[in-house]
């Protein structure tokens, strides 16, 4: 199998507008517009990585933000795993070396050109992240409020039934802290994880200690938790971010540990009233992508149909759990 070679890529923005550049003639790629940064060298975190390319390749300093998404593509020669950040331009005038030409263009724009094959899933994933986080950020309060006094104990019945006394549980997206306040109030020890940091500030205050803040693209943990939860949370990840983040929360869990997911019902990707991105799956669809997993095996799948604001959501759940490698 080929080697996979990993290269970062920055969003970089201003104005409701993204940088794209084209890349110049006599090099690989010429002509195509791609999101600019280079390939991660020996002992490099990605953030480092950009930080010296858009030096380099654009006379530019910048600050690195949230991680976006990532990028998997075979060009038949190499194998390229894009890694994209949000980026920030903070000094210096545009130099090309590597591209011939930069335009700024708005969301609507970037599907026009003719993208490098590797960046083209990135634009999708790069507007699920924009119009997602933007609610979430002007929203905080309120989501917060309406979701905290959920009843929730027909589900915290099932988990709590596969946990030993004092499981360490990762909440992962634990908006407003509801779920991590009741297993607390349980005797189990609590890791709240969510990517927005206003709605981490809210948790905070109601389950007393502090929540960390990052994306899920982005989870670290190896052989930690017991248990993860992760109520209508993983549903804001793209399909194509989908495998790598379970494959993260694989390897965050310690062998026979268990995840409980959720999902909206359906069979596409879909941007709700309120402007949030949605990955949707049915029972069957949600088999097949945790099939694919080699750590994770299905315990239960099932659907329930709950009120939801003026109206009802159906609703797929899982439970799943750690094992050997399947592969």
């Amino acid at each position: 199998m080929d080697m996979v070679i990993d290269v970062t890529a920055a969003i970089i923005s201003k104005a409701d507008k993204v940088l794209a550049a084209r890349r110049r003639p006599g090099i690989h790629l010429a002509g195509y517009w791609e999101f600019p940064g280079g390939k991660l060298e020996l002992g490099e975190t990605p953030r480092e990585c950009l930080l010296r390319e858009l030096a380099e390749e654009f006379s530019i300093t910048v600050n690195i933000g949230a991680f976006v998404g990532e990028s998997v593509y075979d060009y038949g020669t190499k194998i390229v795993r894009l890694l994209a950040y949000q980026v920030e331009h903070v000094t210096g005038d545009f130099q090309l070396s590597d591209h011939d030409e930069i335009r700024w263009l708005s969301l609507n724009e970037l599907d026009a050109l003719k993208w490098a094959p590797a960046d083209v899933s990135l634009i999708e994933q790069y507007k699920a992240h924009v119009s997602t986080s933007a609610y979430y950020d002007r929203n905080a309060q309120n989501y917060c409020n309406e979701t905290l006094n959920f009843d929730m104990g027909e589900l915290y019945k099932s988990f709590f039934e596969n946990l030993t006394t004092g499981a360490h549980i990762l909440d992962l997206g634990c908006g407003s802290g509801r779920d991590s306040r009741a297993f607390l109030n349980n005797g189990y020890r609590i890791t709240a994880l969510d990517s927005n940091s206003a709605v981490a500030v809210y948790a905070e205050q109601v389950i007393g200690q502090p929540v960390v803040v990052t994306h899920f693209q982005e989870l670290a943990f190896t052989d930690e938790f017991d248990a993860i939860w992760a109520c209508a949370s993983l549903l804001h990840c793209t399909r194509q971010q989908m495998p790598s983040v379970l494959n993260r929360i694989a390897n965050a869990l310690k062998n026979g540990g268990i995840v409980y997911m959720s999902f909206k019902w359906g069979d596409d990707e879909t941007i709700d009233e309120r402007g949030r991105f949605y990955s949707n799956y049915t029972d069957v669809t949600l088999d097949g992508l945790l099939s694919k997993i080699a750590n994770l095996e299905t315990m239960d799948i099932w659907d329930v149909t709950k009120p939801l604001r003026d109206g009802e959501q159906k609703w797929v759940n899982a439970l799943v759990k750690k094992v050997a490698s399947k592969m």
